[in-house]
């Protein structure tokens, strides 16, 4: 008797082993959701964060390119400019003729 009583101890004790691990994983990996009300609003308040980042990080990205939309643009119009007072100097040179 003490040798089944001994068997069933043992059968248990290494089925309580191989599930023990799928009961706390579970229990992990659905666990993004809480009952705790401080931790669902610590939660929303950190998506709504990583939304605002991505946002301002857009907004940054797009500043950026514009910036240097309008630099070249400057440069263009400094070339431009030049080339306007190099013929004007040409111009005036022939009218002095």
């Amino acid at each position: 008797m003490n040798l089944n009583r001994l068997f069933r101890t043992k059968l248990l004790s290494t089925l309580l082993l191989m599930v023990s691990p799928v009961i706390f994983g579970c229990s992990v990996f659905s666990g993004s959701a809480s009952n705790d009300p401080m931790v669902n609003a610590q939660q929303q308040q950190i998506k709504i964060l990583e939304q605002e980042v991505d946002a301002q990080r857009r907004r940054t990205d797009e500043a950026e390119q514009l910036y240097k939309r309008e630099r070249d643009l400057l440069s263009a119009k400094k070339s431009e400019l030049k080339a306007a007072n190099r013929l004007l100097n040409v111009y005036e040179k022939q009218a002095k003729q």
